[in-house]
């Protein structure tokens, strides 16, 4: 199944996100924005190994990523050295909306993670997930995009 690639730009680090078409996760990770240039290239080619020590959630059961065949980055004001590094590459992309994908990350998280022990009693509101969500805001990209090109997902599809 063809992936789409969802990239959350940042000052410091940047969130990207490997996606199925029909909304499903296959792997994200959070880099440093220095290294974005070698991690985008491995995101681009589908080399895995090359992107472990930034892989974060890679859900049971998925394969292993392949080449995107759609590039979809956040409009954010940290997009430029993105949109120079897919230039360099000559990687076309299309620009997506992120105000409040990082709010939108948050239950996304608990979805991969569920609470456990009193936490799962606190209301999802005050939940604060125990990492940085740039990753999974990158996925909200891509939702936000499919979800725009056919409408909205009754759910999303289950993790294995």
């Amino acid at each position: 199944m063809p992936l789409i690639l969802g990239l959350d730009p940042g000052k410091d680090k940047f969130g990207w996100a490997l996606v199925a078409y029909d909304g499903g996760l296959r792997a994200s990770g959070i880099t440093p924005t220095v290294l974005a240039g070698e991690v985008v290239s491995a995101l681009l080619s589908g080399d895995l190994q090359r992107l472990l020590p930034f892989l974060l959630e890679r859900p049971v059961g998925t394969v292993a990523p392949q080449n995107p065949s759609l590039v979809l980055l956040g409009n954010g004001t940290a997009r430029k050295a993105l949109i120079e590094i897919l230039a360099s590459m000559e990687q076309p992309f299309e620009l997506v909306d992120e105000s409040n994908t990082t709010l939108e990350a948050r239950p996304l998280y608990w979805r991969l993670h569920p609470p456990r022990g009193f936490a799962r009693f606190f209301p999802q509101s005050l939940r604060i997930p125990a990492r940085p969500v740039d990753d999974l805001a990158a996925w909200a990209l891509v939702l936000r995009f499919l979800s725009r090109k056919a409408g909205p997902f009754p759910t999303l599809p289950a993790i294995p």
